[in-house]
């Protein structure tokens, strides 16, 4: 009798996780990918699936319909039409009650949670009793419509179940697009897809089971076929994590449900350990040294804030190192995103060339993809990061962006994470035979330029209070960098500055960043000072993508080329090798995402800036015209249609994937 009972759930459960990971491994490369991936959606589909079939039929038979009298001889159900109409009914109604009246309750509370905590409750319980209230007497009229109803086309359980569906997806799309999707922006659903199939192939099961199937011969050979496939499949996967790793990790990167699965069941950072250093080994330049690098990367600053690019803010370290360093004047940011910009400047890659995952407010990389500091762990270098979040380099959300900083701390105030910082490499000055040092800091003040003095009255405030953030951070920069203050200048490290992205202080209408691609926004500081470095400033247009490269060539290795590193070094700028060229090139794009439209792209080759904003494209000569107010698209057509033609290219090689 128990078998019997399971029957059922386990062959559903079985159907809707076998076709839900066939349309999930659809398109992974070769059958064993396709299989592999359809069996690790199958591997977490298939328990929930069947517990939630036991549940629904559990609940179905505790209820008895035909005992409540909703459903009647013949299998007509007006009273159970009548009683699921009310209920979504009330839904609706209760679910719009809500909207409307957290708006009211945030205008009267000013959004304090304390308030808003107590009253919402009370808004709900009160609707909800009203609804009971007026249950019976809507039921029973509804009721009676649908008994008419019932005359001309029967009302029975699978067709109210159909309808319900039918309605409450019509009704769900209308309030999104007329309602929603104004107020809270675009939101990626195609996630959606792989569960939606997997529940609808349940109930589609169900109903074949109760209505086809109805022989024991029948029954038993449908659920031996669903669980067949479903074994089959997970088998595959099984085998796959064993003995073929890479095409694992290469199935989480591309598949987010398989990778979600992997995620839950497996640990896919033991997986990624398993990928020997020896593979990460950069090539060593003949006789070059190997001198310590300093990353410091600046949340949210502007270029035309600071001092090397003539900016107000009261900066001294900065200034300082821009006047006895390398200035890039035109430099511009990946994208105007954290999540977006920081691993494209760790990887090399352009940023519509980086695969991954949103978590939180981070980009959970592939871990195939490899790191600037496993390059340098591998090349014999000590690594440690002193970084600002959590949510970026913690263990808890696992972006991968830790990989490679042999010492990590995490610490969202950078006053106490320089002091932290300062404290462990004084203690590493001390040691003798030290290996080579690189470091990479983080620090987010810039980013939160409104804490402690709430939002700016008008312009002149807006700026000033932006500028104090930068004075904070330079303060941060000089008790870390103070631990090299006794070293030789010839043994001085090379400290590089640079930002993941600008800010954008009131400029095209916007008054933060991640809305757009103009310079406000992408166009940030980046100066390299240290032994070896030419002093002075270098026209030459450049992008943050060109920083791991640019690294691993100041440390004293060959500068990684091909299908997995779009940036160029611009070493040889920096240390006076080269001249400056007036076509270096930088691209910007924002990536779709699950909170971000994207669509918006941008390249800057020399004084030329070209944006597409998915609607339009704009010209700018950003040398005389830096805050981009002249768009000369029709005043200079072959500059237009050359950097049109650049902008497409970008896009078409961001389609190839960086590990074929």
């Amino acid at each position: 009798a128990v078998l019997r009972w399971l029957a059922p759930s386990a062959a559903a459960a079985s159907g809707g996780a076998a076709l839900a990971g066939v349309l999930e491994g659809a398109g992974m490369r070769g059958a064993f990918g396709s299989a592999a991936a359809a069996g690790f959606v199958a591997l977490v589909a298939f328990p929930v699936l069947f517990a939630a079939s036991m549940i629904a039929r559990g609940l179905w038979h505790a209820w008895q319909p035909r005992a409540l009298g909703l459903i009647e001889e013949g299998g007509s159900a007006p009273r159970l039409a009548g009683w699921l109409a009310y209920v979504w009914l009330a839904a609706l109604a209760l679910a719009w009650v809500m909207f409307q009246g957290t708006w009211l309750l945030a205008g009267a509370t000013a959004f304090k949670p304390q308030g808003m905590a107590f009253a919402e409750p009370v808004l709900a319980v009160t609707c909800a009793l009203v609804l009971v209230a007026i249950s019976r007497p809507t039921a029973r009229a509804l009721t009676w419509l649908y008994r008419k109803l019932d005359r001309r086309i029967r009302v029975t359980p699978l067709r109210l179940l159909a309808s319900l569906v039918i309605k409450t997806v019509i009704i769900a799309y209308l309030v999104w697009i007329w309602f929603a999707k104004r107020r809270i922006g675009s939101l990626d659903f195609s996630a959606l897809h792989v569960p939606l199939v997997a529940v609808l192939t349940t109930a589609l099961v169900h109903l074949v089971w109760e209505r086809v199937a109805q022989s024991p011969r029948s029954r038993a050979i449908v659920g031996g076929v669903l669980g067949a496939l479903a074994a089959v499949l997970i088998a595959c996967a099984l085998v796959a994590l064993q003995a073929r790793p890479a095409l694992t990790l290469a199935i989480w990167g591309e598949r987010p449900i398989a990778g979600l699965a992997i995620d839950k069941l497996f640990d896919l950072d033991e997986i990624r350990a398993g990928v020997s250093l020896s593979e990460f080994r950069p090539v060593e330049k003949p006789g070059a040294a190997h001198p310590d690098i300093i990353l410091i990367t600046i949340d949210t600053v502007r270029a035309d804030h600071t001092p090397p690019y003539g900016g107000s803010a009261e900066m001294p370290l900065l200034r300082e190192l821009g006047v006895r360093g390398a200035v890039f004047e035109w430099a511009f940011a990946p994208s105007n995103v954290t999540r977006r910009s920081i691993p494209s400047m760790v990887t090399g890659l352009a940023p519509n060339r980086v695969r991954g995952r949103v978590v939180g407010w981070a980009l959970r990389i592939d871990p195939r993809h490899v790191l600037v500091a496993e390059r340098m762990q591998a090349g014999g270098y000590d690594t440690a990061g002193f970084v600002c979040c959590a949510g970026f380099w913690g263990a808890d959300f696992k972006t991968g962006l830790q990989r490679g900083l042999k010492h990590l701390v995490i610490e969202p105030n950078g006053t106490k994470l320089a002091k932290q910082a300062r404290v462990w490499l004084d203690q590493r000055e001390k040691q003798p035979n030290r290996k080579p040092l690189f470091v990479w800091m983080h620090l987010l003040e810039p980013h939160n330029w409104q804490a402690g003095s709430g939002p700016p009255a008008n312009d002149d405030e807006r700026r000033r209070f932006y500028n104090r953030s930068l004075t904070a951070v330079d303060t941060m920069m000089v008790e870390m960098l103070g631990a090299f203050s006794q070293r030789k200048p010839e043994d001085a490290p090379i400290v590089i500055v640079t930002a993941d992205h600008g800010e954008a202080l009131g400029e095209h209408g916007q008054p933060f960043h991640s809305t757009d691609l103009y310079n406000s926004q992408i166009r940030v500081p980046f100066v390299i000072a240290g032994p070896g470095i030419k002093p002075g400033k270098i026209p030459e247009t450049v992008s943050l993508t060109d920083l791991t490269p640019t690294m691993l060539e100041l440390a004293g290795f060959v500068p990684p080329s091909g299908q997995n590193m779009d940036g160029r070094s611009v070493a040889d700028l920096a240390q006076g090798r080269r001249a400056a060229t007036e076509n270096g090139i930088a691209f910007a794009a924002m990536i779709k995402d699950r909170s971000n439209p994207g669509g918006v792209t941008a390249v800057v080759r020399g004084r030329w800036k070209i944006i597409d904003t998915g609607q339009s494209l704009e010209l700018y000569d950003v040398h005389t015209d830096p805050n981009e107010l002249s768009n000369i698209a029709t005043a200079k057509p072959q500059v237009y249609n050359d950097l049109r033609g650049l902008l497409l290219q970008y896009l078409k090689v961001g389609a190839q994937s960086p590990f074929e």
